[in-house]
């Protein structure tokens, strides 16, 4: 049985039961040197397209990845049988496709680069190739090939893929493109010649190799077509065709009028946007607003310039004009977006250059500019505020619609950001307006919602400054709207605004505080629809207004405890509110303060108490979201009722790591982590009332190792440093005890440290922050030293980055830490630069060389000498000194740079890559240790 039957079978039985081993012998077939004699018989005929398109399949990989097998006499004979395979009739489409690109395939490799300081050029040998292309099937085919070539090219670049070949082959792609281009009108050919013809010129386009000048000669074909291949026009072809046709030739013209050299060329920037201006005009303009938007995005100076009247052409300040007005109909265009319409959207980049472009220029054009710019950014405004009114319930009933409209409601937000910056206090006056319109008109609500919307996107703009129509718009707001007409989605949106505009409030208390304070707390009682915005409000309002705030916090902190029952434990509403308790009590005398704290934080540690009684798997979720509720209001509390609320956290944190599940579930042991952390701050003596931790942290790391303990245990050493009992000691020394243990029990297992790296970057981290503040805490155990460098050095190859970074870090910090720590260094030092030639050697990135040449460079400053010898002794230990080059030794100790150390372990790791075939994985890597 002969090889094409064997492999007719495979195929057949691949495609038929979708195995494995078919697969595999298949690519080992088509690897073969005797697939170029059997893949014809598998092209002809009676064989099925599965077969064929295995063939066609086999012919493109053999002819870019076994090209030389082909020698160079075979190469006609090889092009003629592709030719008759290609000209073969009622081959399949996708066979066909195929077909075409090994045989562009083919022209890339077989064409002689001598040629191109000749008169022809690979589409030259193409068109030769395929003669005679008088008939449309040739024809076709010729363009199907050409539309392959730029890739082909691009895939062999290293032989022939540079500009210069394409750009020789474009003149007379060009002219073939041309000639069927021209007969768009006439259709002398057949219809069915003009998308081959556009996606051979797209795909030329997309080698971005073709200059300017070339490309620009299709420019006026292409403008030709658009309107043919406009979605609006009546046509005969299939709607499938015109709109890939269409979606061809905007890519094409998008590209050429966003070239990089297009502004070299002034000129011929203003005709072609003229032109492009006025078959927009001509036909419809919404579907030439991705165009319009690109050239007006890439050039969007040149566009001001001449709209402020800064170019001596006054047909370019005529043709600017004609392309904003035409992009302001696109944004203004009727319909709900993005049920009705979808291009409304597609200007908002041209709105942001054409704003930003306005303070890049000189005096006085930027005047003139700004005059111009203000009629326009008004309408845009207009046009916004219409566009974003929210829709009926009914009309966006799709999940994915609302999404899309909430998206575009925030790039409506932007824009009028962008607008302010244009239009100043005359947007305010705009939107407070149109606000006042709609309510004494009583128009829709939706009206009134989008003015609210559109004046909470310009707080940003407006700061704390004293801008007018703030005020009466924050009146309007308070006093105007009749808030039990319209549904919650009104009010929701009002109290947004006002926790936008809570910077200016702050900076203005004389300005209604009281009556803000009053609504947003209002809003808290109304809700699930409303009470989530007016939190967050609540959260901004207080945080800026400081001890303004006093005269109301009492009122606040009673609706607070209130609405808490009626939010859902841990969620945004609920943190925001405990946000706000805190700063509330931090107004109030020590007295009040211990009864609002009874009845907000109070109440949180009662509930987890109850809640530790249940099973973990029942109210593990109810715990956390207690506890950071607890850290959120912590946060932001102050005074001298630190020991107060510590004394009410230390039964609880009892009563969980007393637990045989809660102790060893990590969810609560961060969040219980963080509560204690957040409250030291609270402490009027911390060295005495922090104690009670001490104890909880070290019985709780020896049940469940956690990096919240040791995140905490860094707190507890700034605060117990200088303690004179020096209590710290023990703590720090039984964690590390723990901590250390459990390295060397993963090491003896050969397990991976890397399922450890959260837990070591804390350790570390610890370390780190000792050695750099109070090295002789740590001289206080010195027996646990050497092993506490040997973890340093284990982090210091693993792949996670962010460990690696803390590993050199503290290793760098104890070398530093000369003489006291010299005893403990020396030893290990031959040890540490060999890993670390280990980890350059094998690591792949940037990041990992840095905390590496950190450690060098501290060995180089304070250990020159040792580490001299130590250098010399790794690189002479090699066995082949061309792999790891002697002189590096010499260039690791001049350095005097981190940077520059950087640069020369990067050329290392390079070098040594190169001679050795060294994976990029540094953790699967051990070529260095068979150098050493």
């Amino acid at each position: 049985m002969d090889y094409a039957t064997i492999v007719d079978r495979a195929v057949k039985e691949f495609y038929s039961v979708g195995s494995n081993e078919a697969h595999s012998w298949l690519l080992q077939v088509q690897a073969s040197p005797e697939a170029w004699q059997f893949v014809w018989e598998l092209l002809d005929p009676s064989k099925s397209g599965e077969v064929q398109f295995f063939a066609a399949t086999t012919l493109h990989t053999k002819i870019i990845k076994q090209w030389d097998e082909v020698p160079e006499n075979d190469y006609p004979m090889l092009r003629d049988y592709l030719v008759k395979s290609l000209k073969q009739p009622n081959t399949p489409k996708f066979v066909l496709l195929k077909l075409c690109q090994a045989f562009a395939a083919f022209m890339v490799n077989s064409y002689n680069v001598a040629k191109v300081e000749e008169d022809t050029s690979i589409v030259d040998d193409l068109f030769n190739a395929l003669t005679p292309t008088n008939s449309q099937s040739m024809l076709e085919l010729l363009l199907r090939v050409l539309s392959l070539l730029p890739a082909e090219c691009e895939r062999r670049r290293q032989m022939c893929g540079n500009s210069h070949i394409l750009v020789s082959g474009w003149r007379k792609t060009l002219c073939c493109l041309r000639l069927i281009f021209s007969s768009c009108d006439t259709l002398t050919w057949s219809p069915t010649l003009m998308i081959p013809g556009l996606e051979c010129t797209l795909a030329w386009f997309k080698t971005d190799r073709l200059p300017l000048e070339a490309i620009g000669q299709i420019y006026s074909d292409l403008l030709v077509m658009a309107p043919h291949y406009a979605p609006d026009r009546s046509s005969n072809s299939s709607c499938s065709e015109h709109e890939r046709g269409w979606e061809i030739v905007q890519e094409c013209l998008i590209i050429i009028v966003t070239h990089r050299d297009l502004n070299k060329w002034p000129q011929t920037l203003w005709e072609w946007a003229r032109v492009l201006t006025t078959t927009a005009k001509e036909h419809n303009t919404k579907y030439f607003c991705e165009v319009l938007t690109a050239i007006g995005e890439t050039h969007s100076r040149e566009f001001l310039i001449a709209l402020a009247g800064g170019s001596n052409d006054m047909t370019h300040k005529q043709t600017a004009a004609d392309l904003v007005e035409l992009l302001l109909e696109c944004t203004s265009q009727p319909g709900r977006y993005p049920t009705d319409e979808t291009r409304s959207s597609i200007p908002f980049g041209f709105w942001y250059a054409l704003q930003d472009d306005l303070a890049t220029l000189d005096q006085p054009v930027d005047k003139w500019a700004l005059l111009a710019l203000k009629p326009i950014y008004t309408r845009l405004a207009e046009a916004l505020l219409e566009k974003s009114t929210l829709p009926c319930r009914q009309e966006l009933s799709n999940a994915n619609e609302r999404e899309v409209f909430r998206c575009y409601r925030q790039d409506v937000a932007d824009t009028l950001d962008y607008c302010y910056k244009v239009l100043q206090e005359d947007l305010l006056k705009m939107v407070l307006e149109r606000l006042g319109r709609a309510i004494c008109n009583d128009k829709s609500w939706t009206d009134v919602e989008a003015s609210l919307h559109a004046f909470k996107a310009l707080a940003e703009a407006v700061g704390s400054r004293n801008v007018r129509y703030v005020s009466e718009m924050i009146d309007a707001i308070l006093s105007y709207i009749p808030y039990d007409r319209y549904p919650a989605e009104v009010m929701a949106t009002a109290c947004s605004a006002l926790g936008a505009f809570a910077e200016w409030i702050g900076e203005h208390p004389d300005r209604r505080l009281k009556e803000v304070l009053q609504f947003i707390t209002l809003g808290l009682t109304k809700g699930p629809a409303i009470a989530p915005f007016a939190s967050m409000a609540l959260k901004d309002v207080v945080r800026e207004s400081g001890n303004h705030i006093k005269p109301f916090a009492l009122s606040i902190l009673d609706t607070i405890r209130q609405a808490l029952p009626s939010v859902a434990p841990g969620s945004g509403e609920a943190l925001r509110l405990m946000y706000a308790t805190g700063k509330m009590l931090n107004t109030l005398p020590e007295e009040l303060q211990l009864t609002y704290l009874d009845a907000t934080l109070g109440v949180c540690i009662v509930k987890v108490k109850e809640l530790l009684e249940q099973p973990l798997f029942v109210a593990r979720a109810g715990v956390t979201s207690h506890l950071k509720m607890i850290v959120a209001c912590l946060s932001t509390l102050e005074g001298t009722i630190g020991k107060v609320v510590l004394d009410g956290l230390i039964p609880l944190f009892h009563q969980i790591i007393a637990h045989p599940e809660w102790s060893q579930d990590n969810l609560t042991l961060e969040a219980m982590y963080l509560c204690a952390q957040r409250s030291l701050p609270l402490l009027l003596r911390p060295e005495t009332d922090a104690r009670p931790l001490l104890s909880i942290l070290t019985a709780s790391y020896k049940t469940w190792p956690h990096q919240g303990a040791l995140n905490l245990l860094r707190h507890l050493i700034l605060l117990f440093g200088r303690d004179q009992d020096n209590v710290i000691r023990s703590v720090l020394a039984e964690i590390s005890s723990i901590t250390l243990s459990g390295v060397k029990a993963c090491k003896s297992v050969q397990g991976d440290l890397s399922d450890w790296s959260d837990l070591m970057e804390a350790y570390l981290g610890v370390l780190a922050q000792i050695c750099k503040k109070n090295v002789g805490l740590l001289l206080q155990i010195p027996d646990q030293i050497p092993d506490m460098l040997q973890c340093g050095m284990a982090c210091l190859t693993l792949p996670e980055i962010s460990t690696v970074k803390i590993a050199g870090s503290f290793l760098s910090h104890a070398i530093a830490q000369t003489p006291h720590m010299q005893t403990f260094v020396q030893p290990i030092g031959q040890e540490l630069v060999s890993v670390i030639l280990h980890h350059v050697v094998g690591a792949a990135t940037q990041n990992h060389l840095e905390p590496c040449a950190e450690v060098l460079f501290t060995l180089n400053k304070f250990y020159f000498e040792w580490h001299d010898v130590w250098l010399r002794a790794v690189f002479e230990s090699q066995s082949d000194s061309a792999v790891l080059p002697k002189e590096y030794t010499t260039h690791i100790l001049r350095e005097r740079t981190k940077k520059g150390l950087c640069t020369t372990l990067k050329e290392l790791s390079m070098r040594c890559r190169q001679k050795t075939g060294l994976s990029s994985n540094p953790r699967n890597d051990r070529t260095f240790e068979t150098l050493t």
